[in-house]
C-alpha cells in the first residue's frame, strides 16, 4: 500500500512536467476573459467546490494556458469567489504538485520576484546551492536579470551583485558578476 501511495503521490507531478514539456501554450499578452472566467471556474468546481481534488484539470489548465492568461484566471477566481487561486492550491494539492503549481502560478505573476527569491534561497545559510546560483543566473541573464535585481534589492535590501560577490570565490566569481552585469 506504501509503494502505491508513493506512485499516485508523483503521478501528478510527472503529468504536469510532461504537460508543460509537450503541450504547445500561447505565450502573447492577449487574453480572453471569457475563457479566463470559465477556466476559474473549471479551476473551482474541480477543487474547493467538491470533495477530493480533481487534478486532471489543474494539470490541463496550468500547462496550456499563457502567462498572461494564468494572472487572468487568477484575478477571476478571487472576483468570483473571493478567494485567491494560490490559497485554494494551497488547500487542494499537497507535495510536489502542490509545489509545481505554485511555481508556475508565481512565475505567471511575476517571474523576477520568483527568480529573486530562488536566487536568495541558493545563497541563504551555510554553503550556496552552487547549481541553483549558476542555473538561475545563466538562464536569465539575457531574458529578465535587470527585473530580477530589481525585485531582488527591493526585497532583501542588498544588491545581487552584492550578494553573489560575499557567496563566490576567484574566477567562478568573476564569471557570475560579468553575467550579472554592472550593479545598479
Amino acid at each position: 500500500m506504501v509503494r502505491r501511495h508513493h506512485l499516485i503521490k508523483y503521478w501528478f507531478l510527472v503529468q504536469i512536467l510532461l504537460a508543460c514539456v509537450n503541450k504547445p501554450r500561447y505565450e502573447g499578452m492577449e487574453v480572453d476573459r471569457e475563457m479566463a472566467a470559465k477556466d476559474a471556474k473549471e479551476l473551482y468546481k474541480a477543487g474547493e467546490k467538491k470533495l477530493g481534488t480533481d487534478e486532471k484539470v489543474f494539470v490541463q489548465i496550468f500547462s496550456e494556458r499563457s502567462r498572461a492568461h494564468l494572472v487572468a484566471i487568477n484575478t477571476c477566481y478571487h472576483d468570483m469567489y473571493g478567494g485567491s487561486l494560490k490559497k485554494a492550491v494551497k488547500k487542494e494539492t499537497s507535495g510536489l504538485f502542490k509545489s509545481a503549481l505554485l511555481t508556475i502560478l508565481q512565475c505567471a505573476e511575476n517571474p523576477a520576484k520568483y527568480f529573486a527569491k530562488v536566487l536568495h534561497k541558493s545563497m541563504a545559510g551555510l554553503g550556496t546551492d552552487d547549481t541553483t546560483l549558476i542555473r538561475v543566473i545563466v538562464t536569465r541573464t539575457e531574458i529578465d536579470m535587470q527585473y530580477i535585481k530589481a525585485e531582488y534589492h527591493k526585497k532583501y535590501k542588498k544588491s545581487l551583485n552584492d550578494a553573489v560577490h560575499s557567496e563566490t570565490s576567484g574566477h567562478y566569481q568573476t564569471f557570475l558578476l560579468s553575467l550579472l552585469g554592472p550593479n545598479h
